[in-house]
């Protein structure tokens, strides 16, 4: 088998033509002085740019070698910023009666203190020290807290559920409002606050016949008394004092059914339920709330009991299991130590489980299956 020539280097041919002999190459630095690359990109660029823009094109020539400073274009005079940094606290703290904690300070170094106070001389311990609290405790401290920022709800604190005494309310929100109506204060007054008043001011209010006719309503008796309490300026009632479920009984066996075909326009409906809220503490929402248009929608939305939490509530109000003699409902799980208690066995129990060393309640450290190892030799 013949071999096949080995192929010359590719250096190793002549080329068939002469080529003129050129000068040593100059050094690196030397190539990029006469370079041409800068002015061959002016070029292009101000050909570029005049493609763009007729006429003077705005900005630098080049954006990467030749970018503007900022202007300053603030109107302000110079002796603005030279003024001294105020307090930006906001002006309604600043105003109130706040006991603000104080400012974070740095104290001065040891070593700028000797350049000011040659006989300035460090203390070794923190006696004679100043004792800061916390700043997480600071609103716990007494004086710092008034009064003023105590939170005073609007509505009443104590929810009253009972159909008679929520229908009571009712009918006093519904007569102050009228009154307000009789008066020609009512625009005025139908989303502040009024006066709740006292036992005594209530029974005035329940005193007046309220008399509705084709769903409008008016009242019989002196009501200029009445609108006037609503709006006086005076101290609030410090304790009011609630009627009981068996007073608003009676109270509504004594009132005519035909009141509460009142029939509702937006000022007034939304004057009642803040009136009920503020006395009974009952709150009507607003997807339930848009649908009323009498008085007696108004207290069916508001005399619905709240769902129960537990079943053992839901039992009680029913009152089908308590009157079973066999029968007896717990809130909670009933262990078999008041099991046992209530039959009149758990002291004999006791008794004997102390006599053989058994423990009363609990394991006493054992493991459950203990009989289960005595069969397996385990133990």
């Amino acid at each position: 088998m013949s071999r096949i020539p080995r192929v010359r280097r590719l250096a190793s041919l002549q080329l068939p033509f002469s080529t003129p002999s050129s000068p040593a190459r100059a050094p690196f630095a030397a190539n990029r002085a006469i370079s041409t690359t800068c002015a061959t990109r002016g070029k292009n660029t101000e050909w570029v740019r005049g493609k763009l823009w007729k006429g003077e094109a705005p900005g630098p020539e080049d954006p990467y070698t030749q970018r503007l400073e900022p202007e300053d274009s603030s109107n302000l005079p110079e002796e603005a910023f030279h003024l001294p940094r105020t307090d930006k606290t906001p002006a309604a703290i600043r105003n109130s009666q706040l006991v603000l904690p104080p400012k974070r300070t740095e104290a001065a170094s040891e070593k700028s203190l000797k350049s000011t106070d040659p006989n300035f001389i460090p203390a070794t311990d923190a006696e004679g020290l100043e004792e800061i609290s916390a700043l997480n405790t600071w609103w716990d401290q007494e004086g710092h807290w008034g009064e003023e920022c105590e939170f005073k709800g609007f509505g009443s604190s104590e929810k009253i559920a009972d159909k008679n005494v929520v229908e009571v309310y009712l009918r006093q929100a519904v007569v102050e409002a009228l009154a307000l109506q009789e008066t020609g204060i009512f625009s005025e007054w139908a989303t502040k606050k009024w006066r709740e008043g006292s036992r005594s001011e209530l029974d005035l209010v329940l005193a007046l016949d309220v008399q509705v006719q084709d769903g409008q309503a008016s009242l019989k008796g002196d009501y200029s008394s009445i609108s006037q309490s609503l709006v006086t300026k005076a101290e609030e009632v410090g304790t009011v004092e609630k009627i009981t479920p068996e007073e608003a009984r009676e109270m509504v066996k004594t009132w005519d059914a035909s009141w509460k075909g009142l029939v509702l326009d937006d000022k007034l409906k939304f004057a009642l339920r803040k009136r009920l809220y503020q006395l009974t503490g009952t709150f009507i929402p607003d997807a339930k709330f848009g649908a009323a248009t009498t008085i007696k929608h108004l207290l069916a939305l508001a005399v619905k009991q709240p769902k129960p939490q537990k079943l053992a509530e839901l039992l009680e109000r029913k009152h089908d299991l308590q009157q079973l003699a066999n029968v007896k409902v717990h809130s909670r799980k009933i262990g078999p130590v008041e099991k046992e208690t209530a039959l009149g066995r758990w002291k004999l129990i006791e008794e004997e489980l102390t006599k053989r060393g058994l423990p009363v309640t609990g394991t006493a450290g054992l493991s459950k299956n203990k009989e289960r190892d005595w069969i397996t030799g385990k133990i």
